[in-house]
């Protein structure tokens, strides 16, 4: 995985201390640095590794993690790799950071607009400069080997670097072979010669980001979208027959209240759905609520009534993640944090968040 500033990790979710940068190397030095062949061997011997904690809380918990789903996934090949003669097949692409909203569970490293919030809350930003863009030249010999490749953000459908790529992906007749998947908004619909594009391409895959299918909750979460847009333009990717949607909701306090609402909707437009908590950052995680908040989002998802087996046991794995720890004491963190960026974006949280109740308990 590639980020905005050219930093390199294992995946996305790789938690552990790292300092491999685009910036002082080729992205093969760094695959094949001592580091990577590392996490390679323990991979290989079933050991545990530090950085992959995100997957195994969600395995722990009957849920299929980034890590089983991938190697489920039959478009990108991975049972054919060879451990002792690695190449890069699979890579993620955080091209920079131009993004159009300001997501509150973000950071400036994803959102150039968050930057500015970020240096008056903190002191200092995530990003060490506004706006940020990977060097990837190195990139583009190795398009030939690859089989999947994931353009996440900023928001990929708007990043020049991202249609290049793609560009270079035709003009060298590599489609065929590569499974392409976004991480995307869905802010914005592609004009008429993108989709064309795709067409070219073995598969393409939308993870879509709907948290929330109440239009308060969403445009609170991801403030300056509009949520007639992103609806009408999910409804037309479900009309594109060479794509393939998954929604996968970010959940937070903010929208865990309405999540078998999200998922009943999603069901209800056969589009598949894989949910996902908050643990970045914690303050956000619905492990921070309160009892008594914990607690009446618990009874609402007791009592709702669910469409599918599914949608229950989706909700069922939030509400076990919810209750396994008690991280009330960052509480206070997530008040302060969503009162100050409430000033700053002219919102009131305890009036979007009525059914809470918390105005009146802290």
């Amino acid at each position: 995985m590639i980020d905005g500033t050219g930093r390199v990790k294992p995946c996305c979710r790789f938690a552990d201390k790292f300092s491999h940068s685009l910036n002082n190397n080729t992205l093969l030095e760094i695959f094949y640095n001592e580091y990577f062949e590392n996490l390679r061997h323990q991979s290989k011997n079933g050991n545990t590794i530090t950085g992959c904690q995100r997957c195994y809380e969600e395995e722990n918990n009957n849920k299929p993690s980034l890590r089983t789903r991938l190697n489920n996934h039959n478009v990108v090949g991975l049972q054919s790799i060879d451990m002792d003669n690695p190449k890069i097949q699979y890579l993620e692409l955080s091209l920079s950071n131009d993004c159009n909203l300001m997501c509150r569970m973000c950071d400036s490293r994803y959102s150039y607009k968050l930057f500015n919030e970020e240096v008056k809350y903190n002191g200092k930003s995530f990003s060490k400069t506004e706006h940020t863009k990977a060097n990837i030249d190195s990139i583009y010999p190795l398009l030939k080997e690859c089989k999947f490749i994931k353009f996440t953000g900023g928001e990929p459908l708007i990043i020049p670097d991202h249609w290049n790529i793609i560009d270079y992906i035709i003009k060298h007749d590599y489609a065929k072979n590569i499974t392409l998947n976004y991480s995307t908004n869905c802010t914005i619909y592609p004009k008429k010669k993108i989709t064309d594009a795709w067409n070219k391409f073995k598969n393409i895959e939308l993870a879509i980001s709907l948290d929330s299918i109440d239009k308060t909750e969403n445009e609170y979460q991801r403030h300056l979208s509009i949520q007639e847009d992103i609806i009408k333009n999910i409804l037309a990717y479900t009309k594109l027959p060479s794509v393939k949607l998954i929604a996968r909701p970010t959940v937070t306090i903010y929208n865990a209240y309405t999540l078998p609402e999200t998922l009943t909707w999603l069901y209800n437009n056969n589009i598949p759905f894989n949910p996902t908590h908050c643990s970045y950052p914690a303050h956000l995680s619905v492990t921070t609520l309160p009892r008594k908040q914990k607690d009446i989002i618990g009874k609402k998802y007791k009592d709702f009534k669910y469409q599918s087996n599914q949608i229950k046991e989706n909700c069922k794995y939030i509400i076990q993640y919810m209750n396994s720890v008690d991280e009330s004491h960052l509480f206070d963190v997530f008040l302060k944090y969503t009162s100050f960026l409430d000033k700053e974006r002219n919102q009131n949280f305890f009036e979007s968040y009525p059914y809470l109740q918390l105005r009146h308990s802290i």
